[in-house]
C-alpha cells in the first residue's frame, strides 16, 4: 500500500465519521478530490501540502517526513513510469531527472593514466615507530647482552 492511498483511507474514514456525527465534511470531500490525482503533491507547492496533510489529520510532527516520502525521487519515478505524470507537464512543480536505463553504462571512456599519475597515488606511507615501542625494543637490546 502507497502513502497516498493510506491518505486516502484515512480521509475516507474521516468523512465516515464526520458524516456519522452529523458535522460538516465538505473540506475533506475537497481533499478527497485532490487525492484522486496519483501527482496531486508533485502539482502543488509545500505550504498547500502541508495544509491538505493537516487537513486529513496528519500530526505536525509528522507532516514534513510523510511530506518527503510522497514527493520522494522513488515516487516519482514510480508515477513516469506508470505513466501519470508526463516530464513536459507545466503542473508539475517537483520534478526529477530521469535517466535512461538503457544507455546508462555504455559510456566506455577509459580513463588513461600515466605511470606516474599511479606511483603519485600509489605511494607507500613510511613506518613510523611509536616512542614507546623504540624505548621497549632498546630495553630488551639492553638486557639480552
Amino acid at each position: 500500500m502507497t502513502q497516498l492511498s493510506e491518505l486516502r483511507l484515512i480521509n475516507d474514514s474521516n468523512i465516515l465519521y464526520l458524516k456519522k456525527i452529523n458535522r460538516s465534511y465538505k473540506r475533506n470531500e475537497i481533499v478527497k478530490n485532490i487525492l484522486d490525482d496519483e501527482a496531486c503533491f508533485f502539482k502543488m507547492n509545500k505550504k498547500d501540502a502541508y495544509i491538505v496533510l493537516q487537513d486529513i489529520g496528519i500530526l505536525s510532527e509528522q507532516i514534513d517526513i510523510i511530506y518527503q516520502k510522497l514527493i520522494s525521487s522513488d515516487e516519482f519515478y514510480r508515477l513516469f513510469k506508470s505513466k501519470k505524470i508526463h516530464l513536459n507537464d507545466k503542473d508539475i512543480l517537483i520534478k526529477y531527472p530521469i535517466y535512461d536505463t538503457d544507455d546508462l553504462f555504455k559510456n566506455n571512456k577509459v580513463n588513461k593514466c600515466s605511470d606516474e599519475s599511479i606511483q603519485n597515488t600509489m605511494e607507500l606511507i613510511p613506518y613510523k615507530e611509536s616512542f614507546i615501542k623504540k624505548v621497549l625494543k632498546k630495553l630488551k637490546e639492553i638486557f639480552k647482552i
